[in-house]
């Protein structure tokens, strides 16, 4: 089943030619039938030879703009209708700009009410656009209600839809409806891309599974998921929460936030199209832009924007930005969601005039779906990463190990390259003198046969039990004591108590007896330790990643 979504401006006759092709009325509203426009989004289909056509009819009026948007989402051909009397309009040239913004390549352009028309029509406007946008893949159709043949438009569109070639998207649903049955419960509806997994659907607003009772296509049981299609799930009651319109559906967990990283189409953006009141929309979804900012490239445009509410986007998503007040347009895709470190970097870069040739210029790592068969960088497992980038890190764990083990090898890399340790420890594989254990990095002393008697007699000092005498450290050599410290045989806790690694070894070890969550009143008494010893060594032991605090009390869980 291919989707396809009206387009044009209000009266150019929609709703009549979509009736005309699916015999069916798309206008259900008491409303929309007073008023003879339709204002929400109405759905039918036809078929031929076997193939279905599905069709979302939008609203051409501009006061439900924000419907129109919604009902593009994920649809695969735009069937965009124009009055031949009055010609290329308001929203016409709304929805076009749209839609383009929107990176839509198949257009069934058709003429509508010729059976009214004195004289011939006039395609110099529609000629210009397509002049204009050379990618796009179009049909040209002229609809007169007293003659055209329904069998005969039915098969023009038939034949036009096997030319098409269609964007690869991540497998989604965007919710544009959610409604309660009698006798059948909640249902949500939307259009469904090709390959996504009806059995394993995550709601992405809470990342937890959907329970599903039943897919329908057409109303019937429908879950093949071999191209994209209009779908009713049927909801099981057992749902914690229930989707709604605007909400994403997919197969996998979306990271949430409310500021975006973007792609813009066009690079050479008229600057005004940013002042003013700004909305985004995505899928059946949108949103407010409180900020936006322009970060220009060697080929591209790219944005950090900040939205209103924090949401979830998948990769690669096309949307589009609304100027409000001047009626203007962009689009873009969505690449990532930048954290607040990554912000602070690039701000830097700008402010210092940094020259930004390609995404690697603004973020340390990356994935390789960001890039087509880009020889230029290393490659570590599934990213890319500048040369120079890796000089810095092997710079780091050199000259900055006291900072690295204080902070802890997870978020001092998260937060300053934002890699995971997994990624550092292939970094550094080939590194015979650095290691990473415990959270924290582990450098190879070459002279550590000196060192030996000093390590021997420290733990002599500190004792056998975890309640360790205080020693003075203004007693020993200070860079072998530097020393002891950087390979890891000794470890600080606080400003007086210091313990060895064997020391460690047995925390460790009464942690791992512990149950996957304790209080702080668990851990003395397994440990038999005062709250001058245990509190110290429970902050040593988070900052090793061995444990992590989870409630002001002080409780833990293990990790």
């Amino acid at each position: 089943m291919t989707v396809i979504a009206t387009a044009g401006h209000v009266d150019h006759g929609k709703s009549t030619f979509v009736n005309f092709l699916t015999k069916q009325e798309t206008d259900r509203l008491p409303e929309e039938k007073k008023r003879g426009l339709t204002i929400n989004l109405g759905y039918t289909y036809f078929t031929i030879e076997d193939k279905t056509y599905s069709i979302v009819d939008v609203p051409g009026h501009k006061d439900f703009y924000k419907n129109t948007i919604s009902g593009f989402a994920n649809v695969d051909v735009i069937l965009f209708v124009i009055d031949s009397i009055q010609n290329w309009s308001e929203q016409s040239e709304q929805h076009f700009q749209s839609l383009i913004s929107l990176n839509k390549k198949n257009f069934i352009f058709v003429f509508t009410k010729i059976d009214l028309l004195e004289g011939e029509i006039k395609k110099e406007f529609l000629s210009e656009k397509l002049d204009n946008n050379q990618d796009i893949n179009y049909l040209v159709l002229e609809f007169n209600k007293e003659t055209s043949s329904r069998r005969a438009f039915c098969e023009s569109i038939h034949n036009f839809i096997k030319t098409c070639k269609f964007e690869e998207k991540t497998p989604r649903l965007w919710v544009d409806r959610s409604f309660t049955v009698d006798g059948t419960g909640k249902v949500v509806t939307g259009t469904a891309s090709k390959d996504l997994d009806y059995k394993n659907i995550l709601y992405n607003l809470h990342n937890e599974k959907l329970q599903i009772k039943e897919v329908q296509s057409r109303n019937q049981k429908n879950d093949k998921n071999n191209v994209t299609k209009r779908v009713a799930l049927s909801l099981k009651k057992t749902n914690k929460n229930f989707p709604r319109r605007g909400d994403l559906l997919t197969n996998e967990q979306i990271n949430f936030s409310n500021n975006l990283f973007i792609e813009l189409n066009n690079r050479d953006v008229d600057r005004s199209t940013f002042k003013g009141t700004l909305r985004i929309f995505f899928g059946t979804n949108n949103a407010h832009i409180s900020k936006i900012k322009l970060i220009n490239s060697e080929k591209e445009i790219f944005a950090i924007l900040s939205l209103s509410k924090a949401v979830p986007i998948p990769i690669f998503e096309n949307l589009l930005i609304q100027n409000i007040d001047r009626d203007k347009y962009i689009g873009g895709k969505f690449l990532l969601f930048p954290d607040k470190n990554q912000i602070l970097k690039l701000n830097k870069k700008i402010k210092d005039k940094i020259k930004i040739n390609n995404l690697l210029d603004i973020f340390d790592f990356l994935d390789i779906k960001f890039f087509k068969n880009n020889k230029e960088f290393k490659q570590i497992e599934n990213l890319y990463v500048n040369e120079s980038v890796l000089e810095k890190i092997f710079v780091d764990l050199v000259n900055n190990t006291y900072s690295i083990n204080k902070t802890g090898v997870k978020n001092y890399f998260q937060d300053n390259y934002q890699i995971s340790t997994e990624i550092l420890e292939q970094l550094i594989k080939d590194k015979e003198n650095i290691t990473i254990s415990n959270n924290q990095v582990i450098k190879k002393i070459d002279n550590f046969e000196a060192l030996e008697n000093q390590y021997i007699k420290i733990k002599k000092l500190l004792g056998k039990t975890l309640e360790v005498n205080i020693i003075n450290t203004k007693e020993f050599d200070r860079d072998e004591l530097k020393d002891l410290f950087l390979s890891k045989k000794i470890y600080r806790v606080d400003s007086k108590i210091i313990i060895s690694d064997t020391h460690l070894k047995q925390l460790v070890e009464i942690v791992g007896f512990m149950p996957d969550e304790f209080s702080v009143k668990d851990f003395k008494d397994k440990s038999n330790l005062s709250r001058k010893y245990a509190i110290p060594y429970l902050e040593l032991l988070d900052k090793i990643g061995v444990t992590q605090k989870i409630d002001k009390s002080g409780s833990r869980k293990k990790l």
